[in-house]
């Protein structure tokens, strides 16, 4: 991969986990009432037991020891296989994993468990409703796998879908903060397909997916009638985004 364009991807890259992990709901606990109603005890000191050593996994990440966090992420996968208990945490624990793996370069685990996370939401790929995005954003991450692997055409066909489902997630959208989400999100679909398309040759189509993908994310940078949060990640994206879009035009 050219150098030239390795500090803007990691910034994207960065930026675009750390999106998705901020939507991903957080795990709660449940309070005595609920244990009475059926949920026991038991459950809830595995899920305990889960979040820590998830979280022990979070910070070594975030300190950047990819392969301590993913001792910890294979010791909470570890941990969902055998408990039943815990099954519903399985897709959580292994986006951790997949995670750990690609911040580790260790990019064959990372698509296999990726991969597998798309092929577990076949329901939601096939949806016509806004859970089409939903499959999207599982695939996002097999498609970055795929471009940090070198496997160019792959991650732009790839890219192209997901691009393609989060458009569709629109179509089926009656909520207009949810529908901008998706367009903060198809717009980080045209940046990486704007990198793919400059790594095999076709620099001109790069330009107009990185300007596209400009003006989408300031639509939703601008957009007064959705939440704070949501704006300041378009802001987030949009920066580095026009960054690209430069040095695209300097080697044009």
């Amino acid at each position: 991969m050219s150098q030239k364009f390795t500090s803007i991807l990691a910034l994207l890259l960065a930026l675009s986990f750390q999106a998705q992990a901020q939507q991903a709901p957080p795990v709660q606990r449940k309070d005595s009432m609920v244990v009475s109603a059926g949920i026991s005890k038991e459950q809830l000191a595995l899920e305990d037991q889960l979040n820590a050593t998830v979280a022990e996994g979070d910070q070594a990440l975030k300190s950047g020891d990819a392969a301590a966090a993913i001792k910890q992420y294979e010791s909470a996968r570890d941990l969902v296989q055998k408990e039943p208990l815990l099954a519903e945490q399985k897709d959580r624990t292994m986006k951790k994993l997949g995670t750990g793996y690609f911040r580790g370069k260790r990019m064959k685990e990372a698509i296999q468990i990726f991969s597998d996370r798309v092929d577990a939401r076949r329901k939601d790929c096939e949806s016509e409703s806004t859970d089409v995005s939903k499959c999207a954003d599982a695939e996002s991450d097999l498609c970055t796998a795929r471009m940090y692997d070198n496997d160019f055409n792959d991650a732009l066909v790839c890219f192209r879908d997901v691009e393609a489902k989060y458009v569709k997630a629109q179509k089926f959208s009656d909520i207009h903060e949810f529908t901008m989400i998706q367009t903060l999100h198809e717009a980080e679909a045209k940046v990486s397909i704007s990198l793919v398309l400059y790594q095999v040759g076709r620099t001109p189509e790069a330009i107009v997916s990185a300007e596209t993908a400009i003006k989408e994310l300031g639509s939703v940078q601008n957009d007064q009638n959705i939440s704070e949060g949501i704006r300041d990640a378009a802001t987030n994206s949009l920066q580095p985004t026009q960054t690209l879009l430069a040095r695209l035009k300097a080697v044009q």
